[in-house]
């Protein structure tokens, strides 16, 4: 089978907003090859070797800046500066109240509709197998209080892994202290992006509790046990035998915020893995079950088509809808209280 051909920079050259878009490649020693769009920092394609050695694929994404602005928002995206939905689009934090921008029904999610995923970050390639973005965020953008500097890396590392570390500072002693919570929102197929959907796919999830959601898929603050419940991940299950999943894990080892294995996928069709470490307490699984389901086809690479179940989303992040659910922490960065943490996707194979 022949190599997967990597996106060309040249589809992606362009403007939003006044600001210039570009493709950057990524590429390690090992044969590993990330491509990134600095339109929402967004991570488009992941190039990583099968159990017989022949490299492919394993994200799903857009071959031009076109179908990227076309296409569905959240994919490949880094997620800011809240991930998740919030409640009413709104909350209150030490007395005063805030009002966001819905655009999940009455709700926020991701950031609203200026969040990082619609967003141009600047972005610097500091070395073959690495980026750093930057990105600034400010109430008058995405009315949350408090002005914040990102700064982003993707890297490279020996072990086939592609490693997300940010640092989130705020940069005005006078504003208050703002909620923060980042996701990398990778639709990843261990097969490929192409026909097959991940229902081979086994997860396994190291998780404590799962987080409650209302009917709109809120988190309202409660915690529920794994034990008998359909979504226990703790050992691993087919996904194909399961129902669709978009749900909050609250992950084991949370309370130390070390980095930790925290989720091992694995596909014995291709015999790739991909083990999720990070140093967040909760994770987002997602299948996709929304995925190219609105009203115009969502096109990705090489004209395929994206549907329901083409990709899984392994997001960790922080406490969702946190502002308006008092029994969970709420992330804040202040000037004394910059916000970091650090994913790693570390691909391998196994029979």
């Amino acid at each position: 089978m022949a190599a997967p051909t990597p996106l060309n920079p040249q589809r992606f050259f362009g403007e939003v907003g006044g600001d210039p878009v570009a493709l950057f490649h990524l590429r390690h020693a090992n044969g590993m090859e990330v491509a990134v769009s600095n339109l929402g920092a967004k991570v488009l394609q992941i190039l990583v070797p099968d159990r017989d050695g022949v490299p492919g694929d394993v994200a799903l994404g857009y071959d031009s800046l076109a179908a990227l602005q076309a296409g569905a928002p959240s994919m490949g995206a880094f997620i800011g500066r809240y991930a998740g939905r919030i409640a009413q689009a709104r909350y209150t934090l030490d007395g005063t109240a805030y009002t966001l921008d819905a655009n999940a029904g009455p709700h926020c999610i991701h950031g609203g509709p200026n969040g990082s995923r619609h967003r141009v970050f600047s972005a610097h390639q500091d070395a073959p197998d690495q980026l750093t973005l930057r990105l600034r965020f400010e109430p008058s953008v995405d009315r949350h209080p408090g002005i914040v500097d990102l700064t982003l890396s993707y890297r490279l590392t020996d072990g086939h892994a592609l490693v997300i570390e940010h640092e989130a500072v705020a940069v005005c002693t006078a504003s208050p202290a703002s909620p923060a919570s980042f996701t990398p929102h990778i639709f990843f197929n261990l097969d490929g992006p192409g026909e097959r959907l991940i229902d081979d796919h086994h997860l396994q999830v190291r998780a404590d509790q799962l987080l409650a959601a209302d009917a709109d898929n809120v988190a309202t603050g409660e915690r529920g046990p794994l034990d008998g419940h359909a979504l226990d991940l703790r050992r691993p299950r087919r996904l194909g035998e399961l129902p669709d999943i978009d749900h909050a894990y609250e992950l084991a080892g949370s309370t130390h915020g070390g980095l930790r294995r925290v989720a091992q996928a694995h596909s014995p069709v291709s015999g790739r893995t991909l083990d999720v470490w990070t140093t967040e307490p909760v994770m987002q699984v997602y299948t996709a079950g929304a995925l190219g389901t609105g009203a115009a086809p969502d096109i990705g690479k090489h004209g395929v088509v994206h549907r329901p179940r083409a990709g899984l989303c392994l997001e960790p992040q922080q406490y969702p809808n946190a502002m308006n659910c008092p029994g969970f922490p709420l992330n804040r960065v202040g000037m004394e209280t910059p916000y970091r943490a650090r994913t790693e996707y570390r691909f391998g194979t196994r029979d």
